[in-house]
């Protein structure tokens, strides 16, 4: 039993470590993307531009779920002049960085992980080394900056979806007006946390499910089904760790 707890452990510790690696070895490369511009832009396209239906999908919604059963309760004391207070801080703190960035872990980072296993089982990777080619330059230094560029910008896209899912629940439903749903929206919340919110969680966000899908994915052992193992293994690994980060940060960026 101490043995298998030792192995859990060290297996534990050597992937996150190797994670760590991966993140650290494609931001060191970022100096020559714009030697490798056609690579970088496919990539920039794959994570933000095909992801925007999915995200304006979402950001619309969840602003709107959190306005209609914020509004519910609110209606009940007369305070439906707070329901764009309450929509901004949930969507732009939390929901909108978070949500997102399961999308993104779910569709994109799925791909990752299995475009990047299948050239591993098939080896190759190995051959791109064998050919004097720095993997690390050209595999994941792109999928890294993509990830790190346009998770920000989709997240900023989604928040401002989800504002207006909640400005349509709030003028239909509850007869708030536009003018004073933009007013309280901001009314409660500065700069610093919207950027806070969108910018600085969306691009740790970025980094996670980036390095995480990289290493599982150029990890791959045992055919198709250890492809299929990385790309599940991936995306739940994305989504704990989205999920741990987004309590640090909440903590200690917003003094929670």
């Amino acid at each position: 039993m101490l043995q298998k707890v030792e192995q859990r452990f060290a297996s534990f510790y050597g992937v996150s470590g190797g994670m760590l690696l991966t993140l650290w070895q494609g931001v060191r490369e970022f100096s020559f993307g714009r030697n490798d511009r056609s690579r970088l832009l496919r990539q920039m396209l794959r994570v933000g531009y095909e992801t925007v239906p999915l995200a304006m999908l979402i950001g619309l919604f969840t602003g709107m779920t959190v306005a209609l059963g914020t509004g519910i309760v609110l209606a009940e004391f007369n305070q439906e002049v707070f329901i764009a207070s309450v929509v901004s801080e949930s969507v732009i703190k939390e929901m909108g960085p978070v949500f997102t960035a399961f999308i993104i872990a779910a569709r994109v980072g799925a791909s990752m992980t299995a475009e990047l296993g299948t050239m591993a089982v098939n080896d190759e990777i190995n051959v791109l080394r064998v050919l004097g080619i720095r993997v690390n330059r050209y595999l994941v230094m792109p999928r890294v900056l993509a990830a790190m560029t346009m998770t920000p910008a989709l997240t900023a896209y989604a928040t401002l979806m989800g504002l207006a899912g909640g400005a349509a629940i709030s003028m239909l439903y509850f007869d708030v007006s536009w003018v004073t749903y933009r007013t309280e929206s901001f009314r409660y919340i500065s700069l610093d946390e919207i950027v806070k919110g969108m910018v600085v969680k969306a691009f740790v966000f970025g980094c996670i499910y980036s390095s995480v899908c990289c290493y599982l994915g150029m990890t791959t052992r045992g055919g198709a089904e250890g492809v299929g193992r990385s790309t599940t293994s991936a995306v739940v690994c994305s989504l704990a760790g989205i999920l741990v980060a987004n309590y640090l940060l909440t903590r200690y960026l917003f003094g929670a």
